[in-house]
């Protein structure tokens, strides 16, 4: 024997079970999204360390300077230039990453990687240049809240 359910009621518990549906997967997907994607803490220690690593490349800098200054090592001032290159590089990941840094925050940066290769090209010595880079790192450590430790 058939029961008889009336359309009316048919048509109820279908929208009742589609809206059950929809709440239950917007419940999961609101927990799944909020355990695997990255938190604030995650986020600032990858800028920090885009950072860090121009930093790095930076205080390696003079050593390779000096060499390139007595034709040892290798080191010319093309490879000084792209070394500096580099770690503007690495600088503009840390602020293209750093969302919550104005626009205009790499300004600062950008004329010290900009003195940087004038005093390369323009044969500076070699504490100059280290003196430059070292207030460059400064900058970048005041900006991003690191403390780079000394190359070596």
């Amino acid at each position: 024997m058939a029961l008889y359910i009336p359309a009316g009621a048919r048509r109820r518990r279908v929208v009742l079970a589609l809206v059950g549906g929809v709440l239950v997967g917007l419940v999961a997907g609101y927990l799944l999204g909020s355990a695997t994607s990255p938190d604030l803490a995650d986020e600032v220690a990858e800028v920090q360390g885009f950072a860090l690593d121009a930093t790095t490349a930076l205080q390696r800098i003079p050593i390779e300077y000096e060499q390139a200054v007595a034709g040892q090592g290798g080191e010319s001032t093309a490879t000084i230039t792209g070394a500096i290159d580099r770690a503007r590089g690495q600088l503009d990941d840390a602020y293209a990453a750093a969302i919550w840094l104005p626009a205009e925050a790499s300004s600062a940066t950008d004329a010290s990687f900009d003195e940087l290769a004038a005093m390369v090209a323009a044969d500076a010595t070699s504490g100059e240049l280290e003196a430059a880079i070292q207030g460059l790192v400064a900058q970048i450590e005041t900006t991003y809240g690191i403390t780079a430790e000394a190359a070596g």
